[in-house]
């Protein structure tokens, strides 16, 4: 029994070096199957047929997976597409603010602040699936992990359970609405072809539980703003945050709604133009 365990103490330092070789490495993920060196050739060919781009603007350089027809529109737009978002992250936010990105997508607009303050502590909040998957590798790839944070929720009015209603299965498609009610056109007017179970929460209690209050905040949401800003009713009021960047709801009556909540709330009208719904909104000093 002594010798046993002397003899495996002996060999420990062979066996570490042996399953850290590529061959030990490429039998294991093999599980057996014959095609493996072919499908991993496929996989790497396939990885420089569909590289990550580059994205640089204004001195700032970050990548993005871009393997369809909207990462790659996410890409090849982004230098014009949304300027006032960019100059709102360029002018606005400071270098050890705190971020709140709702409605994150695929993190363009949260990679390019964190390239642009690099102190900045950025919150993602996007709830579809695949986009998820597309945020944590752009964030991840770029090595921003330790001041990129992500969370898997749809921000609205209140909190628990609902569905998001989703018009596109591409990764990276916006344009979706989170309901609690069954319906067959999102807020833009597109046909739902897909519903998917998503948690819910206030921008009050997220703020609550994750013990921090945004300084700074982007809400893209495609619809959903009225229902955010009214769970942010202590939020708002709260000093410390100064500014936010807000694309209005398609509809006029929401749009002002949502126009009165920030006046009320203590924001003055910073910017807006009528070729965007994007508004930016400060704090009256």
């Amino acid at each position: 029994m002594v010798l046993s365990r002397k003899f495996k103490v002996l060999l420990r330092p062979l066996y570490l070096w042996t399953i850290n070789t590529r061959l030990y490495q490429a039998i294991s993920h093999s599980q057996g199957d014959w095609r493996y060196p072919y499908l991993s050739f496929v996989w790497w060919f396939s990885s420089l047929l569909v590289p990550r781009r580059k994205v640089s603007v204004d001195d700032v350089s970050f990548t993005l997976q871009c393997d369809n027809w909207i990462t790659h529109f996410r890409w090849y737009l982004f230098r014009t597409k949304e300027i006032e978002v960019r100059n709102y992250i360029d002018v606005y936010l400071k270098d050890t603010d705190i971020f709140f990105d709702i409605g994150a997508n695929i993190g363009v607009f949260s990679l390019y602040a964190s390239k642009r303050h690099m102190n900045l502590n950025t919150y993602c909040f996007e709830p579809e699936y695949s986009n998820l998957h597309y945020l944590k590798e752009n964030i991840l790839k770029n090595n921003l992990m330790d001041r990129i944070k992500i969370y898997s929720i749809a921000v609205s009015e209140s909190n628990g359970l609902s569905s998001l209603h989703v018009q596109d299965l591409t990764p990276g498609a916006a344009v979706h609405t989170e309901s609690k009610s069954d319906i067959n056109t999102t807020d833009e007017g597109y046909t739902v072809v897909w519903r998917e179970g998503v948690a819910i929460k206030t921008i009050d209690s997220l703020c609550q539980e994750l013990r921090t209050i945004p300084n700074a905040l982007k809400i893209d949401t495609d619809g959903n703003e009225l229902k955010i800003l009214k769970g942010a009713t202590e939020t708002l009021k709260n000093n410390l945050l100064r500014s936010m960047v807000l694309e209005m709801p398609p509809s006029k009556k929401e749009a002002r709604k949502c126009a009165d909540i920030l006046l009320l709330a203590g924001f003055t009208l910073e910017w807006s133009h009528e070729n965007t719904r994007n508004e930016i909104w400060v704090r009256r000093t």
